[in-house]
């Protein structure tokens, strides 16, 4: 069932607006480069390894990734590793840009 965003506003009280952020898209980020953000999230950005490891990332953004890894989108599996959708929304969040 598609909900409509007027039902939506409705039902919830909520209004939809802000970026529409998906697999793989990124409309409206054309600023946006992960590797660089990911970079400038660490403590050392000089000692960047493979991979978007939270290990290395300094207090905020450890703490909103890991915010983001086990309550906004759960997984499973390995926590400790960022996915490309994780390090957009932590970008959004940091930039305070609203996303739908």
């Amino acid at each position: 069932m598609d909900i409509t965003p007027e039902v939506w506003e409705t039902v919830t009280g909520l209004k939809c607006e802000g970026l529409k952020l998906g697999k793989g898209t990124i409309e409206g980020l054309e600023e946006y480069n992960k590797i660089t953000f990911y970079r400038s999230s660490l403590r050392n950005p000089q000692a960047a390894g493979k991979g978007f490891q939270v290990g290395g990332l300094a207090v905020y953004p450890r703490i909103l990734a890991f915010i983001i890894v086990w309550i906004l989108t759960p997984r499973g599996h390995n926590h400790a590793v960022l996915h490309e959708e994780d390090l957009i929304l932590m970008n959004c969040i940091m930039n305070q840009i609203k996303v739908n």
